[in-house]
């Protein structure tokens, strides 16, 4: 076996982690940073006072001042709060300008403001921690707050007041809407209304409305004990066209998404249609891939062909994690190195170098790999996290036995063509679903299944990268010497009475002669079978059975060297040792809240305004 021959072969757990991580980018890429230390607290309360006009071009005009009244934790904990400001409203820019912050007192607070195309972000307080009661004033003015429904045939004033994304409890939530004597006339009678509660809540809250008559009028609204993320909103209705409607202000992929938006819904789901073909073609791929059948009867065999080394078998019968662990224990039962138990370090494995001479291919790369080229007998060589060079080097092994099994036929490399549509449809599923809700999401409110379409194409691709096959189809003329080691599995999977039964039948004396009442026989035996009962993974069992020959005969295992002799639990302990000892370890290194602004109507969280407030 050319040990330096190598091939890259397809992993499906990594692509499926491709797929996986992609679906956590997509879920969490928008979330904003947990901060619960500094949003630890509770609001008192929270009132709006607002005056409502109409400027000399028609325009809908509004002064707000928020009076919020914070308790924070008598720690340092914050240093003050953010209020984020919605400044459009369905796509017309709201034109908020902040006038000023100040105290309960008056006194202004220092603040900065941070812009979006969508928000204002106001963060009070500077690097002083504060403590307790605090009130913050926040004034400021906006435009074009007001926009016509046909439902209602009325110009609204539909307002979320304190925002349905706040993590804290209100203990009061008030505002109060005035507008002067010429909008008054304007007020439609009844067209006042109040909600309460998260997003979609059409539970009521008291509106009552005062003055009017040729005067100024106003109405005030209040909701008590509002949990975290529940919201108070107000709705006025004005005759329609009292107001100049804003313009709408959109990107020109924005206006692509709001013209476009039943295109792009049945975009979405052609992205899970295209999925499902991806996944049509990687069943067919791996229908057409599979191995060929055989002879379809299995029989019990106590020997392995002939031709085969263990690991060749181990990647024919795909098995070749354990291929390794089986040559090394191969080498050593055919006497060319010893394995060394270190009892007072189960993680780290001792070879020493008997023999080379007589090497096979396989045993020649085994010691070629732990001992390099040049070493002499007596040689020894720890195995562990710390010798990663023999690990590596041992990790060729697998490759260059998968090359001889396609050299000599048995195996082929499986077709591509149907795997590369299948991949690519797949992939492409889910570049379509990511793609068209990020689009729509520009424009407009994505529908449900568009949403839903990305986490789909995931969970669909991820199947389509499970299903198809990446390793080497086994041919017709390799199901020969596969069916016959999966007879050597079902004969080290008997138990110890029908092992010897099969020993002494006519048929088993044919094939293999073996004097099943000779106990040094059957341990030899037991011995060279030891490293394929590693390769089905049955070595537990096998060593128990060849613990119970090595107590009858009285016999010593040249191979092994351990404080009390071979048995079944010092072996476990070695075999672990070796698995672990032969795979090289890998590393690995890791290293504003959007609301506000859509419309509806009869429920919380549907006017403009609102926005959140938090703790900073």
């Amino acid at each position: 076996m050319d040990a330096a021959a190598s091939t890259t072969r397809p992993r499906r757990a990594a692509l499926a982690a491709v797929f996986a991580l992609a679906l956590l980018l997509l879920v969490f890429a928008g979330a904003p940073s947990a901060r619960a230390d500094v949003n630890d607290f509770t609001f008192d309360s929270f009132d709006a006072d607002m005056l409502l006009t109409r400027a000399p071009d028609g325009h809908a005009a509004l002064k707000v001042t928020e009076t919020i009244v914070a308790r924070f934790p008598d720690e340092d904990q914050n240093k003050g709060i953010v209020r984020v400001i919605p400044d459009t409203y369905n796509d017309i820019a709201l034109h908020t300008e902040i006038v000023s912050v100040t105290d309960g007192s008056g006194s202004p607070v220092p603040y900065e403001v941070e812009e979006s195309r969508r928000e204002l972000r106001v963060l009070t307080g500077d690097d002083t921690y504060v403590r307790g009661v605090q009130t913050y004033v926040i004034s400021y003015t906006q435009r074009d707050t007001i926009r016509s429904f046909v439902d209602t045939d009325a110009d609204e004033f539909y307002r979320d007041i304190n925002g349905t994304d706040g993590e804290q409890p209100f203990g009061e939530v008030s505002a109060r809407l005035r507008v002067d004597a010429d909008l008054a006339d304007a007020a439609l009678d009844g067209a006042a209304s109040c909600y309460q509660g998260r997003m979609g809540s059409n539970t009521p809250c008291d509106i009552s409305r005062a003055g009017g008559s040729g005067g100024p009028l106003s109405w005030s609204a209040r909701a008590t004990d509002l949990g975290p993320g529940e919201n108070m909103t107000i709705a006025v209705g004005f005759a329609r066209g009292t107001f100049v409607p804003g313009e709408v202000s959109r990107t020109p992929l924005e206006q692509f998404s709001f013209d476009n938006a039943p295109l792009l819904g049945g975009v979405s789901v052609g992205a899970v249609g295209l999925g499902v073909a991806g996944l049509a073609a990687a069943l067919v791929a791996r229908r057409k891939g599979r191995d060929a059948e055989g002879r379809g009867v299995i029989v019990p065999e106590y020997g392995p062909p002939d031709d085969v080394d263990v690991l060749e078998g181990a990647e024919l019968v795909q098995r070749g994690r354990a291929g390794v662990p089986a040559a090394i224990l191969d080498a050593a039962i055919a006497g060319h190195l010893r394995i060394i138990d270190d009892p007072l370090d189960a993680k780290r494995l001792t070879l020493e170098l008997v023999r080379t001479d007589d090497a096979t291919p396989l045993h020649r790369g085994v010691l070629t790999a732990v001992f390099g080229a040049d070493a002499e007998p007596g040689a020894r060589v720890s195995l562990g996290a710390h010798n990663q060079d023999a690990a590596t080097a041992l990790q060729a092994l697998p490759r260059a036995a998968a090359a001889e099994l396609r050299r000599r036929g048995w195996t082929e490399r499986p077709r591509h063509g149907r795997s590369a549509l299948a991949i690519a449809l797949a992939i492409g599923a889910f570049v379509v679903a990511v793609a068209t809700l990020i689009v729509a999401a520009a424009g407009t409110d994505p529908s449900w299944w568009q949403v839903a379409a990305v986490p789909v194409t995931v969970v669909i691709g991820i199947l389509s990268f499970v299903f198809l096959r990446y390793r080497d189809r086994v041919t017709d003329a390799g199901t020969a010497a596969r069916d016959h080691l999966k007879g050597l599995r079902d004969y080290l999977a008997l138990a110890e009475a029908d092992r010897l039964r099969i020993l002494q039948s006519p048929e088993g004396a044919e094939r293999r002669p073996v004097d099943a009442n000779d106990p040094t026989q059957v341990l030899h035996l037991y011995e060279r079978l030891l490293p394929w009962a590693v390769v089905w993974g049955v070595e537990k069992e096998w060593a128990e059975a060849l613990d119970t020959r090595v107590r009858e005969t009285g016999d010593d295992l040249p191979w092994y060297a351990a404080t009390n002799g071979f048995s079944t639990a010092a072996f476990s302990s070695t075999f672990s040792s070796l698995q672990s000892a032969s795979t090289p370890v890998t590393t690995s290194s890791g290293s504003g809240s959007f609301s506000g602004g859509s419309f509806g109507g009869g429920f919380s969280g549907g006017g403009m305004g609102g926005g959140s407030v938090g703790g900073r």
